[in-house]
């Protein structure tokens, strides 16, 4: 649809060319309604590029988002890891000190079974001598008739009641220290539980925050993609809306070039077979200065390498003049350089994009002589008197004006005699 309403309009602009062609002036009013086009185009391309790039810039942004989520995975993983080893050591130690702690009670338990045992035969032994005493040490004496017996049997007697005691004091003392280390192992595997525990907690908070990383860095691919998705689909705007500006701009070249033609049929029928007054003799001139910025240097200078940098110093020099008289020329309502130059359909370079082109990628390519010639307009001199239209004169040779070179310049517009 959008390529039959073009066509439909173009069979319109050009019917509309060729009935204004011969009005003098149309050629802004021919153009405007492609040119408004052509910049509302241009506006669009601009907003599509703007979101192409705030698109570009939130998928970067999410990418960046995911690598260091992904990263941080990576170490939430790491220390899942280590909290895993370092449980199992821990499971290993309380193993160990269960182990300990059983053989502790083990020991307790048979301290406490001697004892009882000691406890059991020292108690026999004093109901025994309890039942059976035998006095003094003299009363033995007395009774066994023998120093020697009685000295051995009171001394047994003592030694027997010593060793008793002796005895029972350290299975006391065996007894309580085996106690006091079942209390420290099971102090100790108290210790070593809670730090289980805590460890255990902190590998369940790992694991939930590897959990919801992952869960993140899903949603991060999900909006990835989108945003892929979405470049995409804007990228194939862009090719679409670039296209159709070609096709505007391709319009606009065909009606310029359907009022050029009109133009120069409606000249060469108004001079019928008379054949033009040509003249070389240059008139230099001396116009007073004007200020130009060194953007409007620039620009001058890359109008005359696209119309005449073949032509010689001369020949450059003339297209800056014809720039700057139409700045002085009343007949022109353009005031500065840069409106000279983009009035619509005057000058072909700036028509066909080749201007803008030099101007923003190619500036290299003008040379100094070009710029010499741009510096010698602004300043005021001219070699073209106050001429302010020039063509190639070639294929018109009907044509009257100033030759310079390729090109013809004249005072009027349909290069009738001067």
């Amino acid at each position: 649809m959008r390529h039959l309403r073009m066509g439909k309009r173009r069979y319109r602009a050009i019917g509309l060319v060729l009935a204004l062609a011969l009005l003098p002036g149309t050629v802004s009013y021919a153009t405007e309604g492609i040119d408004r086009e052509i910049d509302e185009q241009q506006d669009e391309i601009d907003r599509t590029e703007q979101e192409i790039r705030e698109t570009e810039a939130r998928r970067k942004k999410l990418e960046d988002a995911k690598a260091n989520m992904e990263n941080y995975l990576a170490d939430l993983n790491k220390q899942y890891a280590s909290i895993s080893e370092e449980l199992e050591d821990l499971q290993g130690r309380i193993e160990e000190k269960e182990k300990e702690i059983e053989e502790t009670q083990a020991d307790l338990e048979e301290a406490r079974r001697i004892e009882e045992k000691q406890y059991k035969d020292m108690k026999t032994r004093i109901q025994y001598m309890y039942e059976n005493p035998r006095g003094s040490f003299f009363s033995i004496l007395l009774e066994g008739g023998s120093f020697s017996d009685a000295l051995n049997e009171y001394n047994y007697a003592v030694s027997i009641a010593a060793y008793d005691k002796q005895m029972m004091e350290n299975y006391i003392a065996q007894k309580e220290a085996i106690a006091d280390k079942e209390s420290q192992l099971e102090g100790e595997k108290e210790a070593l539980d809670e730090l289980h525990a805590s460890v255990e907690a902190k590998q369940q908070e790992v694991s939930a925050l590897a959990k919801n990383t992952s869960s993140q860095i899903g949603q991060h691919v999900n909006q990835i993609a989108a945003a892929q998705a979405e470049l995409e689909g804007q990228e194939n705007t862009l090719e679409n809306q670039r296209k159709v500006l070609d096709e505007l701009i391709a319009e606009k070249r065909r009606i310029e070039a359907a009022l050029e033609a009109a133009k120069e049929a409606e000249i060469n029928n108004s001079l019928g077979d008379v054949t033009g007054v040509h003249t070389t003799e240059q008139e230099n001139t001396q116009y007073g200065g004007y200020s130009a910025s060194e953007e409007e240097v620039t620009a001058l200078a890359v109008l005359i390498h696209c119309e005449a940098a073949n032509q010689g110093a001369a020949g450059m020099l003339a297209v800056g003049a014809v720039v700057m008289n139409r700045i002085r020329d009343p007949r022109f309502a353009q005031g500065d350089i840069m409106s000279v130059i983009r009035a619509p359909g005057q000058f072909s370079p700036v028509t066909s994009g080749r201007f803008d082109l030099v101007l923003q990628q190619d500036l290299d390519s003008v040379s100094p002589a070009c710029y010499e010639a741009a510096r010698r307009a602004i300043a005021g001199e001219s070699n073209v008197g106050n001429r302010v239209f020039f063509r190639t004169y070639r294929n018109n040779p009907a044509l009257s004006g100033l030759i310079i070179g390729d090109h013809i310049f004249s005072y009027h517009w349909d290069y009738r005699p001067e």
